[in-house]
């Protein structure tokens, strides 16, 4: 048993060594010149550039969760009036949140 799985996975070997990719010199060299040529753009930006490319991410992150935020409010406040604790206040006033740890209980309100 243990030789079979020995000799499919020799055999499985064999077959990959020939599907295996092998970059020649002259890729190599273009992936070089390629990572130089960035850097290069890079160390010429202006400290404006380089804050924009930080900071993008970070507001439409923000703004992604101020829409949601705003839209979870609207959908809260519109939810049918006939049924009592529906409306923000409500739900933010009457609910409480018990918290235990090691044995403790703690009660947020």
């Amino acid at each position: 048993m243990i030789d079979e799985h020995e000799d499919f996975l020799e055999r499985l070997r064999t077959d990959a060594r020939q599907l295996r990719f092998e970059p020649d010199e002259m890729m190599s060299n273009r992936i070089a010149a390629r990572v130089r040529e960035r850097i290069a753009a890079e160390s010429h930006a202006g400290i404006a550039f380089v804050l924009a490319r930080w900071f993008r991410p970070v507001v439409a992150s923000l703004a992604t969760l101020a829409l949601v935020a705003a839209l979870g409010v609207q959908w809260l406040e519109q939810s049918p009036r006939d049924v009592p604790g529906t409306t923000l206040d409500a739900l933010a006033s009457t609910q409480t949140v018990d918290i235990s740890v090691g044995g403790d209980t703690f009660s947020v309100e």
